[in-house]
């Protein structure tokens, strides 16, 4: 698994996690709906845009190998 990959990864689970409990607590933090639809809806669809924003951000910035611009 290269450098670029881990990063990714790495990125797209935090961006998961932060989503998710965000929208988990925003919605009222009750442990009856921690595996709710609109809370595990937001954490994915947040995964999948920092996927997508790493990969198009693969060549852009000093590292070329790197998913993000600095």
């Amino acid at each position: 698994m290269n450098v670029f990959t881990k990063d990714v990864a790495e990125r797209t689970v935090r961006t998961f996690l932060q989503g998710y409990l965000g929208s988990w607590l925003a919605t009222g933090a009750d442990f009856d709906t921690l595996v709710s639809g609109a809370p595990l809806k937001v954490g994915f669809v947040s995964a999948a845009l920092s996927i997508a924003m790493s990969l198009g951000l693969k060549n852009v910035g000093s590292k070329k190998d790197s998913p993000s611009v600095l």
